[in-house]
């Protein structure tokens, strides 16, 4: 019997694995090399091939079928425009052509139909590239996890293409865990009792005449100077913290010291090098924790703990991760100086911006400290290509906001993201570019929600799931 192997064309080299017994080392004679094309250069981006027959002879067998077989997207994609979205759109159709066409053309077989739509598995961001998870145990399934349970080949050894169940795991990591909700609002929750009390708000207000006058309140007179002994249990109990800040009434106004968190989503654009300009689901997820010096001036950081453009309406088109080394860079510190809070009247934010990767001069900064200039960004487009960005980011926000109650601001947001690619893990590809992440309107409307304390990112995002 046979013995199975798998080749892999790159940039005119070959790499190939035994699944038996034995191997072989990369590399050909020169009498077979010829210059990288732009077919060469789509045909790279492939997992391997099985073969039967030598591997010079496979190569040869490969690139002549789909010479043969796809000569219409190989025509396309050389009158394209490298870079272009028709130049991108050129390559998928081509890679798709040569996985249905040639899969098998170094097994005597036709080619297995490929499964490159796939469903939800198309969206496999780090499972596509991965050889171990196309390969399978003999799908020849170029993109592995774009096949979902579609990859079934005609050629041999092919039980099961179900590559990729893991696929979707782009973002997931980023709904971390859990947290406590938030604000007690006692204060708040005996605000009727704080507001009665001309008298209770007073605690020797109890003593008072006109105190001890209100109806039955006046028959617990006695009750009424002690403080757990009126009819506003709570509310008496809490006549020191009936006047406090909780309570919001007092000319101390409320306290805003704690953890404000608040989710935005609205529809946009995205545009990026390779896919150009695309529409897009904008989700961001904000943790504001405020504290107070002695002065009375407010102090806190603004930070990021999500930020997810879904491109629609093809969702695969590109999918980009946020690491949480990247995450942990997305923040900045503000300061508003002292105000008497006051539910119903505004509340200062002033506007952010929020740097990484970049400096104010525009220079690449390696802020998430991993040797690669600028901040690193996975891409998978069009979820057959997986690509590492390094790129600089600046963040504007702007949020008009107005204190609803003790525990809640509402308001309207504003924020844009541009960008700039310093470079990427496969520079032919993507040397260089600009990104720009867009809402399509100035004003969103958002709510957020006091926390108790200084409530950290994964906490936070246990309210957002």
């Amino acid at each position: 019997m046979k013995k199975i192997g798998y080749v892999l064309l790159t940039s005119g080299a070959i790499a190939c694995s035994l699944l038996a017994a034995g191997g072989c080392s990369s590399g050909t004679d020169a009498s077979d090399s010829t210059s990288t094309d732009q077919v060469q250069d789509a045909l790279n981006q492939l997992a391997p091939f099985p073969c039967l027959i030598s591997k010079l002879a496979c190569v040869h067998a490969i690139r002549q079928c789909v010479d043969t077989s796809c000569s219409e997207q190989e025509q396309a994609l050389r009158s394209s425009q490298p870079f272009s979205q028709q130049s991108f759109t050129a390559i998928r159709n081509l890679q798709q052509c040569a996985i249905e066409s040639c899969s098998n053309a170094c097994t005597g077989g036709a080619g297995g139909a490929g499964g490159a739509s796939g469903g939800a598995g198309g969206t496999v961001s780090t499972g596509g590239a991965a050889p171990d998870g196309g390969v399978s145990t003999g799908g020849v399934v170029s993109t592995g996890g774009a096949t979902s349970t579609g990859g079934a080949d005609a050629g041999p050894g092919t039980t099961g293409g179900t590559t990729s169940a893991g696929g979707t795991t782009s973002t997931g990591g980023t709904t971390a865990c859990g947290g406590t909700a938030g604000a007690t609002s006692t204060g708040g929750a005996t605000a009727a009792g704080g507001t009665t009390a001309t008298g209770g708000a007073t605690a020797t207000g109890g003593t008072t005449a006109t105190g001890g006058a209100t109806a039955t309140g006046g028959t617990t007179a006695t009750g009424g100077t002690t403080a757990a002994g009126g009819t506003t249990a709570t509310g008496g109990t809490t006549a020191t913290g009936g006047a406090t800040a909780t309570g919001g009434t007092t000319s101390g106004g409320v306290d805003l010291t704690g953890t404000w968190v608040s989710q935005v989503t609205a529809p946009g654009t995205i545009s990026a090098p390779v896919v150009g300009t695309t529409n897009a689901n904008i989700n961001i997820v904000l943790r504001l924790a405020v504290t107070q010096s002695s002065a009375g001036a407010l102090s806190g950081t603004l930070q990021i703990c999500r930020l997810n453009p879904v491109t629609t309406p093809n969702a695969s088109a590109l999918v980009v991760t946020f690491s949480p080394a990247v995450l942990a860079t997305l923040q900045t510190s503000i300061s508003v100086p002292s105000f008497t809070a006051t539910v119903g009247q505004p509340v200062p934010i002033p506007a952010t911006t929020i740097l990484t990767g970049i400096n104010a001069s525009g220079m690449e900064v390696d802020s998430d400290m991993d040797g690669n200039p600028g901040v690193t960004i996975p891409s998978n487009i069009g979820g057959l290509i997986m690509i590492d960005a390094y790129t600089g980011l600046t963040i504007n926000t702007s949020l008009m906001a107005t204190l609803t109650d003790p525990s809640t601001i509402t308001g309207t947001a504003s924020f844009t993201s541009t960008g700039t690619v310093f470079g990427s893990s496969n520079p032919s590809l993507l040397p260089s570019g600009s990104i720009d992440v867009t809402p399509s309107s100035t004003a969103i409307p958002f709510t957020a929600t006091k926390l108790a304390g200084d409530v950290p990112c994964s906490t936070v995002l246990t309210q957002f799931p």
